[in-house]
Formats: C-alpha cells, sequence, structure tokens
C-alpha cells in the first residue's frame, strides 16, 4: 500500500491554531503549522495510531493537561480518542495502541478540538508520548484524515495502523503530526526564548559573512523582537531584530534571524555563541538563553554549483517540462546553474550509456546522488521546484573550488583548463576532473527534431509552460541548449589529480575536445554557443562535489596562487555614503581591497 501526502492549499474551515489564550503558567507545545493532509490509501478498513513525543529536556517537570486535535477530513471518522503513554509496545497485529498512562474519547471535527485529560501528567526525564486513534471504514485515494506540518523532527510523527502499517510502529516517514499539546508550569515564563540550531558556517579569512539561526519561543507570550549578543573569535557584535511576523504563543516554534559574521583573519575553526540578551524588549527570562556553533575560516572557499544532468528525448511527450525547467533555471541562475541535458533516441544523441541510473524518460538526477525532476523538482507535480533542490543542493560544502578556462588551440580544437583549489590539506585525493562539451542553439528541419508533446490543453501548470499547454502533440521550431555532445569519461580523468592536497594551492587539468569527430548537425556555426563543463568527481561514491562552466573562448574568475605583488593585505568596507564599517548589515557595500603591490581594487557587494 501506498501512503497518500497531499499539500492543503486552503483548508474548508477556521482552525484555530494559536488564537487560544494560555492562563499564566500555561503553555502550547506544537511542531508547526498544519499543511498537508497525510492517510493510508488503504481499500480496507483501517485503525490510525498516531503519536509524537516529547523528549525536550527542558520539559521535565512541566505537567500534559491535554491535546487539541484537528482533522483535515472527518469522512466516515469514529472512535477518536486522545492519549498518553510512557512508550510504544512492539505491535505484531493489527491490536489498536493501548496507552500506559490515560486516554480520552472526543468528537473528531476539522476544527481544533480541545481534550483535557481528567488527570494532568508530570513529565519525566524518560520523555512522553502524545497521540490520538481512530477508525475509518474503507477508504479510497480521496480520504486523508491527518495533518502533518511542514517541519520535520526526530520524535515528531509515529503511526500504527490495522492495515498498512499493522506490524510496528513507523517514523521518519517525513512530516510531523500537527497536534497542540496543552502545557502547565511555574517554570514558563512571560518573555523567554532561546537560540535553536546554528547550522556550521564556511567563511573566507578576511570577509565578514552573513549567517543565520534560530530563534526558538519558550514563553507563554508571543515574540516580536529579540536582542542578542554575538561572540566569534574575541570579537562582540550586540544586535536587534524585529520580526515581521511575530512568532506566536507556541512552545518551541522558531524563526530565521539574518546575522552578520565579523570578519575572520586567520585560517581556522572558531566557536560561535549567540545569547539573547531581551525578548520583547525585556529581559530574556529563558533560564537557557544561548546557543554555540562553529565557523570554519580557510583561505580559499569554494563556491559549489551543483549540476542537473536531465535525460531527455525529442520523441518523449513527457519531456518538455525537463526542456522548460532548464531554461527557466538559466535565465534565474546564468552565472552558476550548469546542466547537461542527454539526449536519447533523436538527432542530438551521442552515447546510449549514462552515468547514472536512468528508469524512464524523462529524467534528472542532481550531483549524480539526488534524483529528481527537471521542472517540478521534488516539489507537487505541475509546480516549478527544481530551483529549490538546485539551492539546497548547492548548500553543500564542496572540497575544492573549480575555475575554468577554454581557448581553441587550432581550427578544430577546443581545450579547457579546469583549475582546482582544495582549502584543506590531504595526504590522499580521491579525487578526479571531467569534462564534458555542450551546445546550445540547436534545431534542425526535419520531423525528428519536433517535440513531442503530452501538455497540450493540459491545466493547472505555471504559465511559464504556455509554449506546450497551448501547444500542438508536436511543437516544431524549438531551439535546444545545453545539450550534450562530446566527453571524456565519466568517472573522471584518472590520475587528473594528485597526492597530497596541499591547502590553497591550484591544480591544473586539461582537456582537448576535436571539434571535427563530433557530427556537423550538433555543432552550432556559431561556435561561441559551445560550452566546456569541468566536473569535479569523488572516485569512492561518483558524485559530483563540484563544477563550474565557460563558453568557448572564454575564462571564469579563476584563482589561482596569484603574484607576489597581487596579493591582498587588508580589506576595507564602507558604505554607500563612503563610511567604513567592520560589521555590515545586509545590504549593499563598497569592497576595497589593498594588494602587496600598493594597488587598490574597489567592488560593490552584497550582503
Amino acid at each position: 500500500m501506498k501512503t497518500i501526502l497531499s499539500r492543503i492549499c486552503l483548508l474548508a474551515v477556521v482552525l484555530t491554531l494559536g488564537v487560544q489564550h494560555a492562563a499564566a503558567g500555561d503553555i502550547v507545545y506544537s511542531l508547526g503549522e498544519p499543511a498537508y493532509a497525510f492517510g493510508t490509501g488503504g481499500k480496507k478498513a483501517e485503525t490510525y495510531d498516531l503519536a509524537l513525543r516529547i523528549a525536550n529536556t527542558s520539559l521535565v517537570g512541566a505537567q500534559v493537561k491535554g491535546v487539541r486535535i484537528a482533522f483535515a477530513s472527518t469522512e466516515g471518522v469514529s472512535e477518536a480518542k486522545a492519549w498518553l503513554s510512557k512508550d510504544l509496545p512492539a505491535i505484531k497485529s493489527s491490536k489498536a495502541q493501548e496507552p500506559d498512562i490515560t486516554s480520552k474519547a472526543f468528537e473528531a471535527s476539522t476544527d481544533y478540538t480541545e481534550v483535557l485529560f481528567d488527570e494532568p501528567y508530570t513529565i519525566t526525564a524518560d520523555g512522553i508520548y502524545v497521540g490520538y486513534s481512530f477508525a475509518v471504514p474503507k477508504a479510497d485515494e480521496a480520504l486523508h484524515p491527518v495533518l502533518l506540518t511542514t517541519t520535520a523532527t526526530t520524535d515528531g510523527f509515529y503511526i500504527h495502523s490495522s492495515s498498512v502499517y499493522r506490524t510496528a510502529w513507523r517514523s521518519g516517514l517525513g512530516n510531523d503530526l500537527a497536534i497542540e499539546v496543552l502545557l502547565s508550569s511555574d517554570q514558563f515564563k512571560a518573555n523567554a526564548a532561546t537560540v535553536g540550531n546554528i547550522p556550521e558556517l564556511n567563511v573566507k579569512t578576511g570577509e565578514p559573512t552573513m549567517g543565520t539561526f534560530e530563534v526558538e519561543n519558550h514563553g507563554t507570550v508571543g515574540v516580536k523582537s529579540v536582542d542578542y549578543r554575538l561572540t566569534v573569535d574575541g570579537q562582540t557584535l550586540e544586535r536587534h531584530e524585529d520580526f515581521g511576523n511575530p512568532l506566536p504563543a507556541i512552545y518551541g516554534r522558531k524563526a530565521l534571524v539574518e546575522t552578520v559574521i565579523p570578519a575572520i583573519g586567520s585560517k581556522g575553526a572558531y566557536s560561535l555563541n549567540i545569547t539573547i540578551t531581551k525578548v520583547n524588549g525585556v529581559d530574556n527570562e529563558d533560564a537557557s538563553p544561548a546557543g554555540n556553533g562553529t565557523v570554519n575560516a580557510y583561505n580559499t572557499l569554494p563556491r559549489h554549483r551543483a549540476v542537473v544532468e536531465e535525460y531527455t528525448g525529442t520523441w518523449c511527450g513527457y519531456c518538455p517540462r525537463g526542456f522548460m525547467g532548464l531554461e527557466l533555471m538559466n535565465q534565474l541562475y546564468p552565472e552558476d546553474f550548469v546542466a547537461i541535458s542527454y539526449h536519447n533516441g533523436d538527432p542530438m544523441e551521442v552515447t546510449k550509456m549514462f552515468p547514472s541510473n536512468v528508469p524512464g524518460f524523462p529524467d534528472a538526477w542532481l550531483d549524480r546522488v539526488r534524483e529528481t525532476d527537471a521542472y517540478c523538482g521534488d516539489s507537487d507535480y505541475g509546480t516549478f521546484g527544481i530551483d529549490k533542490v538546485w539551492l539546497e543542493r548547492c548548500g553543500v560544502f564542496a572540497p575544492a573550488s573549480v575555475e575554468l578556462a577554454t581557448e581553441w588551440t587550432d581550427e578544430n580544437t577546443l581545450r579547457g583548463k579546469a583549475y582546482v583549489t582544495f582549502p584543506i590539506e590531504n595526504d590522499e585525493c580521491p579525487y578526479r576532473v571531467a569534462f564534458s562539451l555542450a551546445a546550445d542553439g540547436l534545431s534542425g528541419t526535419t520531423s525528428n527534431w519536433d517535440q513531442s508533446n503530452y501538455y497540450g490543453g493540459a491545466t493547472g501548470w505555471p504559465a511559464d509552460m504556455d509554449l506546450f499547454t497551448k501547444g500542438e502533440s508536436y511543437v516544431k521550431g524549438l531551439t535546444f541548449n545545453d545539450v550534450l555532445i562530446a566527453f571524456s569519461p565519466f568517472a573522471g580523468i584518472e590520475g587528473s589529480l594528485t597526492a597530497p592536497i596541499e591547502a590553497d594551492v591550484t591544480q591544473e587539468v586539461t582537456y582537448d575536445f576535436d571539434i571535427s569527430q563530433i557530427k556537423a548537425e550538433i555543432v552550432p556555426s556559431d561556435r561561441s554557443k559551445l560550452r566546456i563543463v569541468a566536473l569535479l568527481i569523488d572516485s569512492r561514491t561518483g558524485e559530483i562535489v563540484n563544477a563550474n562552466k565557460a563558453q568557448a573562448g572564454s575564462t571564469t574568475a579563476i584563482h589561482v596562487t596569484p603574484n607576489a605583488g597581487e596579493v591582498v593585505q587588508s580589506i576595507r568596507y564602507y558604505d554607500l555614503q563612503g563610511r567604513p564599517t567592520s560589521t555590515p548589515e545586509r545590504g549593499i557595500y563598497l569592497k576595497s581591497e589593498t594588494l602587496q603591490n600598493g594597488k587598490v581594487r574597489t567592488q560593490k557587494i552584497r550582503f
């Protein structure tokens, strides 16, 4: 049986989430707003047991008074009961959960229903499972009674059911359970907040950088603003942050704050401390107001350009969405988006062997480790979402920077020169460089260049798909871009990079493409439409860990070891009024670099 998970655009009722006012010492615990409707899609009658676990040490001693529960759909729902349990016992049958603390029946509703237990339960150091159960009759694919959030935490969603999940409790299915737990304790204060997750940050020495951290509400009132103190490398900053959308009065509800990490002078790992000093303009009442993170400073900071490899063909009626996805990404991120389009069964085919497992067309892989859709990404069908998964992948720290130059060594030989610089030394070098040659502007007049199109007349797609949704069953006259027309070994050139890896020392790798050996119909007459892509491959896994691209006859910003006179001695930042600052806020600034040879170069940058 498959699990059904669908996004809720509008609920037919008004959920009462977060609008109740807690008494002094009372607070609501919730993992997030409802966003998805969930169901097992079973064809048989089904009994659901659902739970989340509260194991937060800061809540030990608090009392669970009750819960608030809402359903996405109440069609056929019966026997609803809320419960508390110390454990989720092993289940070897369809037998429903028997809670070992307490349970209470309630009437299912699409509004949040408040269920108060007969006796409050005090949370111990072992934690507590809070859940509810209900039954539904024979279901079909449309019945999705359970509400889930957009968050996904370790203990946020447990499920057992009489049909689909009958032999054991399951967790890790994705999103958290959208219920509210009513807690009471003398330890709960009004204006209290702590620092949640501080992502590990990689920065370039000598340059301030934007970073983020989470503010987590622990108070009985909403959070409109915080004041915080940031300390790293002996430097301390005091900052104030106003929230455009205040955090609701719900324990654990989080907001992301952008902040400036001041410039760090030397390479190394540094401890970052952030302490929330005030909440809503008054002293923070949280017992643990601080959080710690790590800032890694490197002399060379790689820019990760994730690679989308698309698998397509003009005969494939569902492939137009990949065509449009790559076009949009090239418009959105013209400098950094790297795409390679592998054609099959049409005039642009150059290989039947692929570097990834392609079960069918269309298909796409991100850095050869994540299968996705070249238009939708991991989003719902009919939604443009490849940008989200690509940006997420670009946020992964790359082991080396990759810069690239191309040159014509003769009339038919296009040479690519990759410059690979690692920020960290290593006695081994498990990496290789691979090269691909791609072409833009390809078109033809014969029928096998016409793109088969199954989207003619389709509804529910964004306007950027109009070329196909308003098109015929074959779309003629398309110009194809990012098309692979030649390549080095997919796994990389053996021995192209050597050990040991020296930090901040550039290794150069060269590869030549003989244009005369490529079939003429896929070589553009305008040779500037040829592009070389350099791929840094981890030979242990086959993963692409970084990449870059350069048009024929062009060069990316190559950061090879500079001449002595070009070494940067100092960096200063100025606002647009010319006032110096060591800690830029968000906005546009002038970056001034003084070189060892006395020259000064200045550029505008955005934080």
